[in-house]
């Protein structure tokens, strides 16, 4: 958070070129910052302001996938290449031994984020003084955009670290406090909730052009965002509500089967929801490839998955080997090939631009069997489950009258369906902590596997508390913010 003090009187904006063509909306590459007072003048400003935003997601896009999986998941464990701070801190989080000097607390890139939205939200109403051509209907479009942001980024914050600080203005003048305490989750939540359903609202529902609607926040998009919060905090009519507002669009549907593979070798396809965005033509790319590939015979990466987790696929399945991952050497396959059950075209350092994707259709039919079984609907919540195996070439189950089999149904299959897409951690935690961590030894048997045995008791009585579940708030900010309060369970 001390790193926001930097933009004081100084708003960060991309501006590349000027925004001549739909294109080249979502490609603009930081270049330049501008004084505030120069800017805000016209509807071009906003867009302007927005598409760095955009560009900026792309930064802490790794986060996305490390708190939402890979560092605590029982998908991924540490493979050959194990040197350098960034796996060197993963292994410790695997292993329990997590301190506030781990750089995986790191959230500065995230904040930049909110930052940069609190800015367009905050500023892009005043255009319409300068702007008389800047309708209010462009303009809620576009605070939805700024809204949607902000949500996604503060969401994955809370269910990484609970508590944090809030900061709903920029820093931009000195009667804004820089330096906040921590705000309880559930006060976040609902605002986010309240923001999303806005956003929602007002959102777009094209931009007439797939880059865009895949890569920028839409109305399905937006309403994707809004179900899982809705599942997340236990309104499961509302997320019901909000999933069926999805799937009535028919907008977006599941690929078949024999075209799974291109979800992620080509991106933006039906499925997709919503996608950050990368092009190697345009210098745009990830750390996918450098996290996980391996040749073949080699598990040297810096992250392999696991053999339990290559058993949860059948030999029928359509997402299995050659598709979510090569078995040879446990390589995620998904987002690291460039043909499907062909081990020499796979993407490099110089093609990593696979889109990560963060909301595609079938997360919204899991999202809406989930809810349906903690109304207690288990046969609609099959029906919703089986388009999903279905598609992936299994043969159907039959749902019981039972919550916590049917929900290790779902889970199991959220697990075979994302694999890899940083959702695993989140939607255990999910699972577990309805009706006040009802599902609690769940978590404590995944978060202990990797420990010595012998410690083991010790481990399990410390992880009886959920904060143990969140990651600490790293070092550096508590030290420069005398009123941020470390996360209790690192504090002994």
């Amino acid at each position: 958070m001390d790193n926001m003090k930097r933009y004081t009187n100084i708003i960060v904006l991309f501006l590349a070129f000027s925004i001549s063509s739909c294109q080249d909306w979502i490609n603009v590459e930081p270049q330049n910052s501008v004084v505030l007072e120069d800017f805000w003048k016209s509807k071009d400003d906003i867009e302007s302001a927005l598409a760095g935003t955009y560009v900026e997601l792309r930064e802490p896009s790794d986060r996305f996938l490390l708190w939402g999986e890979i560092l605590r998941s029982p998908s991924f464990e540490i493979g050959g290449n194990n040197t350098g701070s960034i796996v060197v801190d993963a292994e410790k989080i695997m292993r329990l031994q997590i301190t506030s000097e781990n750089i995986h607390s790191d959230w500065n890139g995230l904040y930049k984020i909110i930052h940069l939205a609190n800015n367009v939200i905050k500023y892009a109403p005043t255009v319409r003084d300068n702007d008389l051509s800047l309708s209010e209907k462009e303009l809620n479009a576009y605070l939805s955009e700024a809204y949607f942001i902000r949500s996604l980024c503060y969401y994955y914050l809370v269910r990484t670290f609970k508590d944090i600080p809030f900061p709903l203005e920029p820093s931009d003048t000195d009667d804004i406090e820089f330096f906040l305490p921590k705000t309880d989750d559930a006060t976040i939540l609902d605002k986010l909730i309240e923001d999303m359903e806005w956003a929602e609202r007002y959102a777009p529902k094209s931009f007439a052009n797939i880059e865009y609607d895949k890569g920028r926040a839409t109305k399905a998009a937006a309403q994707a965002l809004l179900a899982d919060l809705y599942l997340w905090v236990g309104r499961y009519d509302d997320c019901l509500l909000m999933c069926d507002k999805l799937i009535n669009q028919s907008s977006h549907a599941l690929l078949p089967g024999d075209r799974w593979f291109q979800i992620f070798s080509k991106g933006n396809t039906n499925e997709g929801i919503f996608e950050i965005q990368y092009d190697a033509s345009r210098s745009q790319s990830n750390v996918l490839s450098t996290w996980m590939f391996n040749n073949i015979g080699s598990r040297n990466s810096a992250y392999v998955l696991r053999e339990e987790t290559l058993e949860l696929y059948d030999k029928t399945d359509a997402r299995g080997e050659g598709k979510t991952f090569m078995k040879d050497n446990l390589t995620l396959w998904k987002y690291i090939g460039l043909e499907e059950d062909n081990s020499s075209r796979f993407r490099t350092i110089g093609n990593n631009d696979a889109n990560i994707i963060l909301y595609r259709y079938a997360d919204i039919l899991l999202m809406k069997a989930e809810a349906l079984v903690e109304k207690g609907d288990f046969f609609a919540a099959q029906a919703e489950y089986n388009k999903i195996r279905d598609r992936a070439n299994l043969p159907s189950k039959i749902f019981p009258n039972d919550r916590h089999i049917a929900e290790d149904l779902i889970l199991e299959e959220r697990t075979r369906e994302f694999i890899g897409e940083g959702k695993r951690w989140f939607d255990i935690l999910r699972f577990a902590k309805r009706n006040d961590f009802e599902r609690k030894q769940m978590l404590i048997d995944i978060l202990t596997a990797n420990v010595d045995p012998q410690e083991l008791p010790k481990w399990k009585s410390l992880l009886s508390n959920p904060m143990g579940y969140y990651l600490p708030i790293h070092y550096d900010e508590v030290r420069n913010n005398s009123k941020l309060e470390q996360n209790p369970y690192y504090a002994r």
